[in-house]
This record gives structure tokens, C-alpha cells and sequence, in this order.
């Protein structure tokens, strides 16, 4: 249910590029660091990439991906709308919010399973475990027995 409204705000984006919205942004981009870019162009890209990972992230496929990208496609809209100064009404901040807050949690939601972070911890200490086992075999190996 949450990546339905990503979808849609794509397929809205991607069908119909509001420049409007997005020129405050690239017209940044351009003073702050001279890079010229089309305001349906990113409109589109920032669209393309909204239904893309929204159906990730409905079917289930690579969430923590997904979730980000949405993240930060979903701030490009709402920088936007802040700086055209044109910002809807109160009632559509809180809904982006709420839409951001969302997909943050889907970030990093592990589903039960142990983050990679921890994994990857674990996977080290069994390894330092091992080679502290082998250095003692090989230590009492050539050691003479006295």
C-alpha cells in the first residue's frame, strides 16, 4: 500500500513533467555550481525512478534499495515545492512526510533477519575464532612436550 502512492506520483511525473515545480531546483543547480539541466528531465528521471522502485518495494524486491531511492526521489518534489515557494497546502506536507517517514522504515526494516552490519560482525569474530583455534594447534604442534 505505501509504494501505490510512489507509483502513482511517478506514472504522474513521468506522463507529465511538472517543470514548474522542479525549475527552482535545477535553477540552484545552475547558480551553485554552473550545471544546466532540464527541468522535465529531472522530472522524468525523479518519475521513472518512483515506479520503479515502487514496484520493488510492492513486490517485495530488494526493499532496502528501493525504499532509499524512493526517499530520495520523493525530497527532489518536496525541495522543490519549498523553494518555488508555491508550497501546497499544509495538508500535502504532512502527506509527503508521512509518505517519507514510511519509506524510512521500509529502508531499514530486515524482515527478521539479522541486518548486514551484523553479519558481517559475526562473520568476523567466527573467522578470528577459527584462526585462534589453528595458531593454538599449530603452537602445540612445534612446541616440544617437556
Amino acid at each position: 500500500m505505501l509504494a501505490s502512492s510512489f507509483i502513482a506520483n511517478g506514472v504522474s511525473r513521468a506522463r507529465r513533467p511538472q517543470s514548474a515545480s522542479i525549475a527552482p531546483l535545477t535553477r540552484l543547480l545552475d547558480e551553485k555550481f554552473d550545471v544546466q539541466v532540464s527541468p522535465d528531465l529531472v522530472a522524468r528521471g525523479a518519475g521513472v525512478a518512483q515506479i520503479a522502485a515502487g514496484s520493488l518495494l510492492a513486490i517485495g524486491k530488494m526493499p532496502r534499495l528501493s525504499a532509499g531511492l524512493l526517499v530520495s526521489t520523493y525530497l527532489i518534489d518536496v525541495v522543490a515545492e519549498q523553494l518555488d515557494g508555491e508550497a501546497e497546502k499544509k495538508n500535502s506536507l504532512v502527506t509527503k512526510t508521512s509518505l517519507l517517514g514510511g519509506a524510512l522504515l521500509a529502508a531499514v526494516d530486515t524482515a527478521g533477519r539479522p541486518s548486514l552490519a551484523w553479519r558481517a560482525r559475526h562473520a568476523a569474530e567466527s573467522a578470528w575464532d577459527s584462526i585462534e583455534k589453528q595458531s593454538a594447534k599449530a603452537m602445540d604442534a612445534i612446541t616440544p612436550n617437556s
